[in-house]
């Protein structure tokens, strides 16, 4: 399957990427896509991560147009929101995403994970989303403990558990994630599923806001002003 995206040439050395975990198995395209998407290459670029994703994809790498329906689902990373397209795009390259899951490809996982979670090549059930996410996390993808972060906050597919949020979202920021990096500084700042530790959220707090997330960088501001 052919995916048409918006052309674009990008110099990019794909290199590992600071904070960025080595996937043998992924398109380096891919890979530095998600680290500039997260932040885990330093700090949150869209619009390089949309460059690199659309060259993965039109390498008609399976990964990368699963992504370009996962992104056009969202209307992240500057994609328009689009459900009708993701669905179809999805739906062309599910059973191969699949099959790469099934070998334990994390990133695979992930996106199976996100196939059940939003409804992109597959019925949308919340607890097949959280059973793939969890394989792709214990497999170490960054977006996986990311996701089981939110879905233990939120109760969605699982019991709602903020201390196993906490310990998922440490992984995610651990790999340089910026905002579960966030999520977690909330958490220790609250006292939500582990103890209150003003000092670590402060220190979680500058790790997101050095990568551009704003939301980070309002509480590091609203924090020191105390």
């Amino acid at each position: 399957m052919r995916v048409f995206c918006r052309s674009a040439a990008l110099s990019c050395c794909v290199l590992l990427l600071a904070g960025c975990v080595a996937t043998p198995d992924l398109n380096p395209d891919l890979a530095a896509s998600i680290a500039w998407y997260t932040g885990a290459a330093g700090h949150v670029d869209d619009n390089r991560a949309r460059l690199l994703l659309e060259r993965a994809a039109a390498s008609e790498d399976t990964l990368a147009i699963m992504w370009i329906a996962r992104v056009h689902s969202t209307g992240r990373m500057g994609f328009s929101q689009d459900l009708d397209l993701a669905r179809r795009v999805a739906g062309g390259v599910i059973l191969d995403v699949e099959r790469l899951a099934n070998a334990d490809v994390a990133e695979a996982g992930f996106l199976m994970g996100t196939a059940f979670a939003e409804g992109l090549g597959k019925t949308a059930d919340p607890v097949a989303a959280a059973s793939w996410y969890e394989r792709a996390a214990l497999l170490g993808n960054m977006l996986a403990q990311h996701n089981m972060g939110n879905i233990y906050a939120a109760g969605t597919g699982v019991p709602e558990d903020d201390a196993r949020a906490v310990f998922w979202w440490r992984q995610a920021a651990d790999q340089g994630d910026a905002i579960p990096q966030f999520r977690l500084a909330v958490m220790l700042e609250e006292g939500r599923g582990v103890g209150v530790n003003i000092e670590a959220a402060l220190r979680w707090y500058r790790q997101s806001a050095g990568r551009g997330y704003a939301p980070a960088q309002a509480a590091l501001a609203r924090l020191l002003q105390d």
